[in-house]
């Protein structure tokens, strides 16, 4: 009976695991797209600021906050692809877990 249990409690929180990272690798993927279209935008969009004269602070300023993304995004991957390692090797030493 405690098996049973022990079983369904189990896999209802790789259930819920499951979910959560599934709706993170979403959310992660809309952000990048954002920031994608976001730099575009302002790639095109800045001979007019400088034209305007607001050139080297704005330009200094969205390049800062780009690269400082960019940074972040380097480390989360790299994060990523570390679990997803640890995690075929776990899958491969016990695949009796069914993870």
């Amino acid at each position: 009976m405690w098996h049973r249990q022990l079983h369904d409690a189990f896999n209802q929180g790789k259930r819920v695991i499951g979910h959560a990272f599934n709706h993170a690798v979403k959310f992660a993927g809309q952000l990048d797209q954002a920031v994608g279209l976001g730099k575009r935008v302002f790639s095109a969009l800045q001979p007019a600021i400088q034209d305007l004269g607001g050139g080297s602070g704005v330009n200094r300023a969205v390049m800062s906050g780009i690269q400082g993304y960019e940074a972040g995004r380097n480390e989360v991957m790299g994060t990523h692809n570390k679990v997803q390692a640890h995690l075929s090797r776990l899958r491969r030493a016990a695949p009796e877990l069914d993870l």
